[in-house]
């Protein structure tokens, strides 16, 4: 395609995904009970998708209508919002596993090495976006906002893939492992992000698996909902 179809199919396929993604994960949540651990997580995650869903259509919007001006505080204030909320999930899903008192198939030691693992790999992977950030001071602290976002979800697939490991054989392992699944995706969008200027590939394809990584990555999030609403039933 040329660029300006493709910008459209790109937007148009990420609506949709991330759209399932977010009512998907809605509807798991309401297979809980108001106060339980798992209906927030849910809806936390859903509520992610659903912002970054409506985003998608707003930029969508802008590209068949070049005359819509959008707002530059509305669009940052909810990819603020949608990383808080995502990266907000995760850990209570972490937390909600924890809580169970269930033990993963590996000593205490290699769990906590693992997790600081994990932490140096998120530190390293968005360190430079960070810092760019930092020193362009206020004028972009939604990509420092957004960069710790990613941070926090990278930091945290150790932790999500331990509950796969000790639920194995169980179909509730579905459900963590396609969470941390989803998160390895994002870790492989920040790296193609920062590898793809030495490549030296055209444009078009970059783009082209940029964009791909980052659909792969969203319908991960979908198969976890989905795959937890089969264990309940």
């Amino acid at each position: 395609m040329d660029d300006p179809s493709a910008a459209l199919y790109y937007r148009a396929v990420l609506i949709v995904v991330a759209l399932f993604t977010a009512f998907s994960a809605l509807a798991t949540a309401a297979r809980f009970e108001w106060g339980e651990k798992l209906f927030f997580c849910w809806t936390a995650f859903g509520a992610g998708y659903l912002l970054a869903a409506i985003r998608y259509a707003l930029r969508l919007a802008a590209l068949l209508m070049p005359r819509l001006v959008l707002s530059r505080p509305v669009l940052d204030g909810m990819l603020i919002l949608q990383n808080v909320l995502i990266a907000l999930s995760l850990w209570m899903f972490v937390s909600a596993w924890r809580g169970t008192g269930l033990t993963a198939p590996v000593s205490r030691s290699t769990q906590t090495a693992s997790v600081i693992g994990g932490m140096i790999v998120a530190l390293a992977v968005g360190g430079f976006p960070l810092m760019r950030g930092i020193a362009m001071a206020g004028a972009d602290s939604v990509l420092i906002i957004s960069t710790l976002g990613d941070i926090v979800g990278i930091a945290l697939i150790i932790p999500l893939i331990f509950p796969a490991l000790a639920l194995r054989g169980g179909l509730l392992m579905h459900t963590w492992l396609y969470l941390a699944l989803c998160e390895a995706m994002w870790l492989m969008y920040d790296l193609w992000l920062a590898l793809r200027p030495t490549l030296g590939v055209s444009v078009t394809v970059a783009t082209g698996v940029e964009q791909i990584i980052r659909i792969i990555a969203i319908g991960f999030a979908f198969i976890a909902s989905a795959a937890h609403r089969r264990a309940i039933r």
